[in-house]
Formats: C-alpha cells, sequence, structure tokens
C-alpha cells in the first residue's frame, strides 16, 4: 500500500509539472503547450512536412493540421505547398512566430517530452514497460487518447 501511494503522489507531480508549464506557456504566448511546442518543432526543420511533425509530436495527422489551422490564422506560420504534388506541405516559421518561440518559457517542447529525452534508452524501455501494464488495468478503451494532445485546463 505504501507504494501504491508513493506512485499515485509520482503522478500526480508529473500532472501538476505540465499544467504549470501549460499555464505559463498560454500566460506568456497566448498558445497551448502543444502548439509551442509546434513552432519549436517546424523552427528546428524548416520545410517540415505535416506528416513529420505529427509523428515527432505523437499525435494524428488531421490532429495535427487542425491545430496548425489556428496557428496559420494568427500568422504565426505558413504552409507551402509543392508545385509538382499538391498534397506535400512544408511547414514554415514567419517573423510574428520566431518572436513567440524567442518569448516561450523554456522548455519549448514541453516539460514531459523534455524530460523524457533526458533518460536512457534503457531506462525508457523500463518506463515503457511499467506504464504499458497501468494502461491496461486502467482498462480505458479510447484508441484515440494516444494520438491525441494533453488538454489541460
Amino acid at each position: 500500500m505504501e507504494n501504491e501511494h508513493a506512485v499515485t503522489q509520482q503522478l500526480r507531480i508529473i500532472f501538476k509539472a505540465i499544467q504549470a508549464h501549460s499555464k505559463q506557456v498560454e500566460k506568456n504566448c497566448g498558445l497551448s503547450s502543444v502548439r509551442l511546442w509546434m513552432l519549436y518543432e517546424i523552427d528546428n526543420a524548416d520545410g517540415i512536412k505535416v506528416s513529420e511533425l505529427a509523428e515527432r509530436l505523437s499525435i494524428h495527422r488531421s490532429t495535427c493540421s487542425n491545430l496548425l489551422d489556428k496557428l496559420e490564422d494568427r500568422n504565426l506560420i505558413y504552409r507551402n505547398r509543392s508545385k509538382s504534388d499538391q498534397r506535400a506541405v512544408r511547414l514554415y516559421l514567419t517573423d510574428e512566430g520566431k518572436a513567440i518561440l524567442a518569448q516561450a518559457p523554456s522548455p519549448p517542447e514541453g516539460k514531459l517530452s523534455s524530460s523524457l529525452n533526458k533518460l536512457s534508452q534503457q531506462q525508457l524501455d523500463e518506463l515503457h514497460q511499467t506504464l504499458a501494464i497501468l494502461v491496461d488495468a486502467l482498462q480505458f478503451d479510447d484508441e484515440k487518447a494516444a494520438l491525441t494532445p494533453i488538454q489541460t485546463p
């Protein structure tokens, strides 16, 4: 029972850290943390395709496109369609997008992603195995959940 309480507390810390970072991003940038992460990834890979961005963020391609619409509406990114293949869309930051990214709290990719990147491959493998057991125990049948960004209040 003691370990159960400790794990519950650790999960609360993880969720609260994600929420706190998201609130700070929203306050400083007027964007959700996932949209800031998108700006960060586009900046790091100028001309990235929508499908590649979705893969980097571990979200569904249609979810990615919908999130990008808001960034484009705010003139933070622009999409460049290939003349030879209209399906191929490349993404670029505008000057406004670069300015938002420059004032953003660190890490722009979010606390969870940044923290996971600090783990060794062995630690990630062990965490993955343990979380898979927990996910199975939750019996939560939402196939889209894994490909949807975490929404914070």
